[in-house]
């Protein structure tokens, strides 16, 4: 009569009812499987019952040993200096490891190694509009690592899905926020840290475990209907900035210039005003001077400003002037005294005429001194 084998599971209610102990009932389980190879033709007098029980508990150890010592192999695992194992027990969560060996029990709890020093990228791109209301297509590389391992897998279902949708939300934000002029030119760098700054606080109100290292505006163009006028534009700006910069450099050279002749003028002012009232200053003591010889003796003093005068006047002129109420015919003028100087051609012309006026006066019984040398030594 075929005997009939029966399994129950080690947690199954009726289980502590069974007669049979965890040896028996793992010896049946084995003497069970040998049956089904001795109808296959496998064959030997070890396979009944009778010779199995010869060596039955030494076999039972063996095998128990190595399925033990295959389990705690099974369960050993090394966590690199770059990843951190998150451990759950039953899908709940126990505990992170660090680098190094470690053991867990098989069946019972399950591990998930993740890297949190590797830099991972994703990109991201489309069509937008900006806060003047134009379009531009913008591509952005998102640039970032896991900062906790435990946050990554059980605070996000789906980390990608929700990374991507997280970029597109800080980058239609950032750009609707922003001029077209401004995102396609100079503007590229503020509006990549204005993206990852609004990209980091999205995934920290998350609670994701994600740090953003950096983020690139790898491409801002504008839409190619519109290309041609764009660039037109572009064109238009770098030559507002170039004749800037020509502005800047003549103004820099010609104010440098100006101040330079403006403070010439004022030296040369200042110099001229100084002179000026110097000059003054010498008239004015001049004019105390004459005024006291004036009023010790006016005629003298009148006298002598009359002949200096004359000889200021007369020396810049190179005409001879001659009395014609003179009875004299001959008059001798030394030529050669004339031609070389103005000096001499005045002093001739003085002496001519004062000889003139001294016979007249001579004649008329007034004495005066008979040259203009003469009047000279009487000043002195």
């Amino acid at each position: 009569m075929k005997k009939n084998v029966t399994f129950m599971a080690w947690n199954e209610p009726n289980v502590d009812k069974n007669s049979k102990s965890f040896v028996k009932r793992f010896r049946d389980v084995v003497l069970y499987f040998l049956k089904i190879f001795k109808k296959k033709g496998v064959g030997g007098n070890i396979f009944d019952k009778k010779s199995f029980n010869y060596f039955g508990s030494s076999f039972y150890i063996i095998v128990f040993c190595i399925i033990v010592i295959g389990y705690i192999i099974a369960g050993i695992y090394i966590v690199k200096p770059a990843e951190k194992a998150v451990v759950t027990r039953f899908g709940k969560y126990q505990r992170i490891l660090e680098q190094g060996p470690h053991w867990i029990p098989l069946f019972l709890e399950k591990k998930r190694i993740i890297n949190t020093e590797k830099l991972e990228r994703n990109s991201h791109g489309a069509s937008m509009l900006t806060k003047d209301e134009n379009i531009v297509n913008v591509e952005i590389e998102v640039q970032y690592r896991i900062n906790n391992a435990e946050k990554r897998l059980f605070n996000i279902a789906e980390p990608d899905k929700v990374l991507r949708e997280a970029s597109d939300s800080a980058l239609r934000q950032v750009i609707g926020n922003s001029d077209l002029d401004f995102i396609v030119t100079s503007g590229k760098e503020q509006i990549s840290n204005a993206i990852a700054q609004q990209l980091q606080t999205t995934l920290d109100s998350y609670d994701a475990g994600v740090y953003i290292a950096a983020v690139a505006l790898r491409e801002a163009r504008v839409p190619t209907s519109v290309k041609s006028a764009f660039d037109d534009v572009i064109k238009a700006r770098e030559e507002k900035e170039q004749l800037k910069h020509q502005a800047e450099a003549f103004a820099n050279r010609v104010v440098p210039e100006a101040n330079g002749k403006a403070a010439q003028m004022l030296e040369e002012a200042n110099a001229y005003k100084q002179e000026t009232i110097l000059l003054a200053e010498g008239d004015v003591i001049r004019f105390q001077l004459i005024l006291d010889e004036y009023k010790k003796a006016p005629d003298i003093t009148k006298k002598r400003l009359y002949l200096e005068m004359m000889e200021y006047v007369l020396s810049k002129v190179s005409k001879i002037l001659i009395d014609s109420d003179s009875n004299n015919n001959l008059i001798y003028l030394p030529v050669d005294k004339l031609m070389g100087t103005k000096s001499g051609i005045n002093k001739v012309i003085e002496n001519q005429v004062y000889k003139e006026r001294y016979n007249k006066k001579e004649s008329q019984g007034n004495t005066l001194p008979k040259s203009t040398d003469e009047v000279r030594n009487r000043r002195q």
